[in-house]
């Protein structure tokens, strides 16, 4: 619709320059001589009121070409921040929900998002923005990718990870992006926000291992594990081997075995009712001992075999 209302007034402007070019030809003015009846043009006021006219009609159909070309430009800014937003959002939420576990402080604002992946050639991912452009980054030395294009600039991302136990964690995240311009008749931004969970179950194609040391537990008192691997089972604060009903402090289903081939310790307060199997050679038999203290006050090997 607008290229054809520039069209109509672009040929109303080319028929009205004709006119007035085939017009002001016809001005015949000798110095010192009449002008002949028959060949009289316009006069000097009929031109001056042709000319401002001509004038007025050029500014009117300058400032149309001129709003146009704004009209448009804003168009295209704003395609193109919809366009790079949407990308940058669909990605976002595509790495998190696949993500075996969001590696961030709970309810901490930060500016890189770090996930842990079941796949080795893309564990960790990052997802962080350096100047005004977000990339991603796969692996620890793997090359980073950029996300969005030199033409717009993105400001102020954060992510923040939402704990939602028993459920998965959420990633909130924040950001701005503008185009790239230094036009402000031309500029256009949005503020954008994304809260988006993980979906994947936590899976480790090696050893689980913590980013600090003595900090993190497994598991808590109000969601404790049921079992590891099926053997080692937990019911309140009862563990079983091997049994899925533990009743007691410790439940064994099978026999206990103390296989101890290395030297046996001083007997002290640490090691006070530690038992201890000494293995003896051929002919000569084993021994059970266990660290007690006796009425003296002195922890001995009391032996029980």
């Amino acid at each position: 619709m607008f290229s054809r209302r520039f069209k109509k007034i672009q040929n109303n402007f080319r028929e009205f320059s004709r006119a007035f070019s085939r017009s002001f030809a016809s001005v015949n003015i000798r110095a010192g001589s009449p002008l002949p009846r028959q060949k009289a043009g316009f006069t000097i006021i009929e031109l001056l009121i042709f000319t401002a006219v001509f004038s007025i009609m050029s500014v009117a159909f300058l400032s149309a070409l001129v709003s146009a070309i704004q009209i448009q430009t804003k168009q295209l800014a704003a395609s193109e921040v919809n366009q790079q937003s949407q990308f940058l959002l669909d990605t976002i939420q595509y790495y998190v929900q696949s993500a075996s576990l969001v590696e961030l402080p709970s309810d901490t604002a930060t500016t890189t998002l770090k996930l842990r992946t079941s796949s080795s050639s893309t564990d960790p991912l990052y997802i962080y923005l350096s100047g005004d452009v977000v990339y991603l980054k796969q692996t620890d030395s793997g090359a980073a990718e950029a996300l969005t294009s030199s033409k717009v600039a993105v400001s102020n991302l954060t992510f923040t990870k939402r704990a939602n136990n028993p459920g998965h964690d959420s990633v909130n995240v924040l950001f701005t992006i503008a185009y790239n311009t230094v036009s402000q008749t031309n500029s256009f931004f949005q503020n954008l926000q994304l809260s988006v969970a993980r979906v994947g179950a936590a899976t480790f194609d090696s050893n689980v291992v913590p980013s600090s040391n003595n900090t993190y537990k497994l598991g808590t008192a109000a969601q404790d594990w049921q079992s590891i691997n099926n053997t080692i089972f937990f019911s309140s604060s009862n563990v079983g081997i091997g049994a899925s009903s533990p009743g007691q402090t410790l439940e064994v289903n099978g026999g206990l075995r103390l296989n101890t081939v290395t030297a046996k310790p001083t007997c002290a307060s640490a090691q006070r009712g530690t038992f201890w199997v000494v293995q003896s050679g051929a002919g000569v038999k084993d021994t059970v001992e266990v660290c007690v203290k006796n009425a003296s006050d002195a922890y001995i090997w009391a032996t029980i075999y």
